[in-house]
């Protein structure tokens, strides 16, 4: 009688149902979770650099733009453009100040200076005119030499801070175009903002309107 010889490598016994069980990491799918959190590490570092860079950047641009010097529309503090010294709004308090934006560039400032240069003669002692060079690209010294407006105007000053030397502008509500002009009340108060060119005429009915003057 002759018996049937079970294979080599079988078992009797059933084998295990494996179904839904968790298979065993392998060599490769640690070191492909290892690569993951590996590129997740180094793409928050990255994002980590950009943000330590900025408030870099952020932190020179805030320190050049306020040695000594302020930009805000209530509280400024320029340099002269020529010479030493700074001119502050809150020294300017007592007499209504003009504060009128140019730039060597600027054709229309160019028309509006004399006028803005005139009327300061005419009113000293009542209402004080401030020349502000912002936004330059040229020469706004001899620009502003020009016009004799060191001689003729309260101060001659330069913008400061922002991306092209116009804090004081932007703070203001500048968006690029000169000329701009703020009329500020005895006090130091913001009255309001005028863009674009004065003459003769429109120039002395903001004044006698604003400050209740006549030129």
């Amino acid at each position: 009688m002759s018996t049937k010889k079970r294979p080599v490598g079988t078992s009797s016994k059933a084998q295990p149902h494996t179904a839904g069980r968790p298979r065993p990491s392998t060599p490769r799918t640690t070191r492909t979770a290892r690569q993951r959190r590996r590129r997740r590490q180094q793409a928050y570092a990255g994002m980590a650099a950009i943000v330590l860079l900025g408030a870099i950047a952020l932190g020179v641009a805030t320190r050049s733009s306020s040695a000594g010097y302020s930009t805000s529309s209530s509280a400024w503090v320029l340099p002269r453009l020529s010479g030493a010294g700074k001119v502050s709004l809150a020294s300017l308090r007592g007499e209504p100040v003009v504060v009128n934006f140019f730039a060597s560039w600027c054709q229309v400032c160019a028309g509006e200076l004399p006028t803005f240069a005139h009327d300061a003669t005419l009113l000293r002692g009542r209402v004080r005119v401030v020349e502000v060079n912002a936004l330059e690209t040229g020469n706004g010294t001899a620009f502003a030499a020009q016009f004799h407006l060191t001689k003729d105007v309260t101060a001659v000053l330069h913008d400061v801070g922002g991306a092209q030397g116009d804090g004081l502008y932007q703070s203001l509500g500048g968006s690029g175009s000169l000329p701009l002009t703020a009329f500020y009340s005895a006090t130091g108060q913001l009255i309001t903002t005028h863009v674009g060119g004065f003459d003769a005429q429109t120039l002395a009915a903001a004044l006698a309107q604003y400050y209740g003057v006549r030129v």
